[in-house]
């Protein structure tokens, strides 16, 4: 029986960028019914021609501004941040289990079965994955983390759009220049957040190999890539080369947005072409 490889979790990067981006593409529509509400009237009655020297003109902006946070904080909250981290976590620590369990199992059951006289293989009792306890503190502190970022890319598209306003109205841009803008700066979020699902799914993907691997007794990995063009010319040099967890220079995924996945390499598996 073939030991699975250990799998990139593609399905659950994808999944937690369009989580994301959903967000943020509803904070966009926020952003734009305001604009269109609020900003085009006053710009198609020609109120805004001299408003670098309208007091009024620059207090109206700085409310419309605040009122725009206050709804931007109201549809992409703390809470939907940390629920859609959680969500992601689980599912790729789940995948990883089950990943590394299997792969265990297999080995397992061509080292440990015996054979009875009906043919049927019986698996001698094992612990297929160990390391959950070794992971809580780590799983804690990615939570964490990305939710730092995903609250990242809240704000700072909050912080974009009030200068898109600002420059708008003092230079005297029309609706439709000012909704481009805006629609530019969500298409760049919906980018970052994209980046932050990929980089994050292989480095906490590998982490969690790792970890369950080696407190399965498992302490070399064979690197294994995508071997497509996006692939790191340094990565592709790597492929099929066996390694020490503990010694190797660079584990398969944690360079950003590294996709490169360590299948396990057991002891009774070893031979000369460790690395």
């Amino acid at each position: 029986m073939r030991v699975p490889h250990t799998r990139y979790p593609l399905r659950i990067e994808k999944s937690y960028a369009h989580t994301v981006g959903k967000a943020v593409g509803q904070v966009e529509s926020t952003t734009l019914l305001l604009l269109k509400s609020v900003v085009k009237p006053v710009i198609n009655r020609g109120t805004v021609n001299d408003s670098l020297y309208n007091d009024d003109m620059i207090d109206w902006v700085e409310s419309l501004i605040e009122r725009l946070k206050e709804l931007i904080l109201g549809s992409f909250t703390d809470t939907d941040a940390q629920q859609m981290v959680e969500r992601f976590m689980s599912a790729i620590s789940t995948s990883n289990r089950a990943n590394v369990s299997s792969q265990i199992q297999a080995h397992e059951l061509v080292k440990h079965a015996t054979l009875l006289p009906s043919g049927k293989p019986v698996i001698m009792a094992i612990n297929p994955v160990a390391g959950d306890a070794q992971l809580d503190g780590y799983v804690k502190g990615k939570i964490a983390e990305n939710v730092s970022y995903i609250k990242g890319i809240r704000d700072d598209y909050a912080t974009k759009i009030e200068q898109i306003i600002y420059r708008g109205v003092t230079k005297g841009q029309s609706y439709g220049e000012m909704a481009e803008a805006i629609r530019h700066q969500g298409k760049m979020s919906r980018n970052r957040a994209a980046f932050i699902a990929r980089d994050q799914s292989g480095t906490i993907y590998s982490q969690m190999t790792r970890t369950r691997h080696q407190e399965a007794g498992i302490n070399h990995f064979q690197w294994r890539g995508m071997m497509d063009e996006r692939e790191r010319a340094s990565h592709v040099a790597r492929e099929g080369i066996i390694y020490n967890y503990d010694t190797a220079d660079l584990l398969p995924g944690e360079d950003y947005g590294c996709r490169c996945t360590g299948d396990p390499v057991f002891d009774d598996e070893l031979d000369d072409s460790e690395e």
